[in-house]
């Protein structure tokens, strides 16, 4: 807990010093995490999904005819060779992440100034101007 309390000030500060840097690091760092756990989802599931598929054999219960004596083809030509296990990390795919939220940052960081400025936000009307700054950012109009 001490450390996260030493995170937050560490980020409070620096936020009151430059918030448009501090949010771009925030942004690209945040972007490098969900990447890098949406990728590891992807290569748990794909893992389980083979671990499964190893079990059953697909002819199982079903007579099927051998039709491979007949083609003029290579199985290897019509079955493409695939690699087992889920797929590498894409390093390419957390850098262009990461770069997409510290580019983006300062243009949220100017529209989020904007709706603050056109829809602030009280002790006595939280609600009404919360309610306008989203629909201002879903893109409804009045």
């Amino acid at each position: 807990m001490v450390i996260v309390s030493r995170l937050i000030a560490k980020f409070n500060t620096y936020y009151a010093d430059k918030p448009v840097l501090t949010i771009m690091v925030t942004n690209a760092v945040l972007g490098g995490i969900a990447d890098t756990v949406a990728q590891s989802l992807t290569a748990i599931r794909a893992k389980s999904k083979r671990t499964i598929a190893l079990g059953k054999d697909i002819s199982d219960g079903i007579e099927m005819p051998d039709y491979d004596e007949k083609s003029p083809y290579a199985t290897e030509f019509l079955i493409p060779h695939r690699t087992p296990g889920p797929p590498p990390f894409d390093f390419e795919r957390l850098t262009r992440f990461m770069s997409y939220g510290f580019i983006m940052s300062p243009v949220q960081f100017q529209w989020f100034a904007f709706l603050s400025r056109a829809f602030p936000i009280t002790k006595q009307s939280a609600t009404t101007p919360a309610l306008q700054r989203l629909l201002k950012e879903a893109g409804v109009e009045r």
